[in-house]
């Protein structure tokens, strides 16, 4: 099962975010693993994601180790439920950065949406990494590349907002990652999930199968000089 813990800080988010990548990412056990953690422009939060046994095994980390974070001023906990992962294809934009997307609807529409985005055909700028149940900040949560913000805004207006039933939406640029796990067990838990439908347009000879989806995207930025407001 996976989870995310958003903490939100008192006033310092580069405080709870060194936490988290000094005492948080050696905190993993065989029930508990945290994956990877991310900071998006806007949300004022640090999010981390964990694989986990059984969701009591969560108690301890929330009631122990986050207690020591003197910086957190609370936090949330979000089941990701039926998450669905896309391979990662070779062929990519030059330019290309992680965001976050956040859907709000009625639970009268959850499937129906959910159907739809991990069964549309997305465009070469644009891919899927994957798609969720969330119903803890937000009722659906979409983690996707694109080539710029421009694309991410276009998606959402001409296809997410012109949708029945889905209330409001917003995206985040991811501008900071930190992969804590080993790249294996996230391709791993990432293969797990794939979705049939990705898997049959793209091909096992298409599919990027080494690229850090977490870190590689930070490089990619650096590479091509882009996004450097956020490096």
């Amino acid at each position: 099962m996976m989870i995310i813990v958003r903490l939100y800080p008192k006033s310092d988010l580069n405080k709870t975010w060194d936490f988290v990548e000094n005492v948080i990412a050696k905190e993993g056990s065989e029930e508990v693993t945290p994956l990877y953690a991310t900071q998006a422009e806007g949300m004022m939060n640090v999010g981390v994601i964990f694989d986990i046994k059984n969701p009591d095994n969560i108690a301890h980390f929330l009631t122990e180790t986050l207690s020591k974070c003197e910086y957190c001023h609370h936090s949330k906990t979000i089941s990701l439920m039926k998450p669905i992962f896309f391979p990662i294809p070779k062929k990519k934009p030059e330019n290309i950065q992680r965001y976050i997307i956040r859907i709000f609807t009625h639970p009268k529409n959850y499937k129906t949406i959910y159907n739809y985005l991990i069964n549309y055909d997305y465009p070469f700028n644009l891919f899927p990494i994957y798609v969720s149940y969330s119903l803890g900040d937000e009722d659906i949560v979409m983690n996707i590349a694109a080539d710029s913000p421009q694309t991410v805004n276009n998606f959402l207006r001409e296809k997410i907002r012109t949708m029945d039933g889905v209330d409001s939406s917003s995206f985040y640029p991811v501008v900071k990652a930190k992969r804590f796990a080993p790249l294996e067990k996230l391709l791993d838990e990432q293969k797990k999930r794939f979705s049939s439908k990705a898997k049959e347009i793209i091909p096992e000879s298409e599919r990027d199968s080494d690229f850090d989806w977490v870190e590689d995207f930070r490089e990619y930025a650096m590479m091509t000089g882009a996004f450097q407001r956020d490096l």
